[in-house]
């Protein structure tokens, strides 16, 4: 049975830099970005300008194929929100692009629920 803390208190660990600092006070994004968005990094954290920061670097690396807001924000350990005003920074300044992803946003085609509906029918 696992180790069960003795309050709630135990449950709480502190960032020693708060997120609002991270995102220069601001709570939004510029672009629209969902925890489904898909990211690819569009330059390398090695080729990237020397004004770009420690954090954005770290983004930056998780970037060097394409991957999810969420997936993104487990690795960094950062609530999403947080790392959609980053990111948001990251696109305007062109360093991270979104990737399309336009098979998911028409949904199947007529001709897969078409087999879908005929095989629910011979069930």
């Amino acid at each position: 049975m696992p180790d069960v803390p003795d309050s709630a208190d135990d449950f709480y660990v502190d960032h020693p830099i708060r997120f609002y600092v991270r995102t220069g006070g601001r709570a939004r994004p510029t672009h629209r970005l969902t925890p489904a968005t898909l990211l690819i990094g569009l330059t390398s954290p090695s080729a990237a300008p020397a004004s770009v920061g420690r954090q954005e670097r770290e983004v930056l690396s998780q970037c060097l194929g394409v991957i999810a807001m969420a997936e993104m924000a487990v690795h960094l350990g950062q609530p999403v929100s947080v790392l959609a005003v980053i990111v948001s920074d990251m696109i305007d300044a062109g360093l991270i692009g979104i990737r399309p992803d336009s098979d998911a946003a028409a949904g199947p085609s007529r001709e897969t629920l078409q087999k879908v509906l005929h095989a629910l029918n011979h069930l």
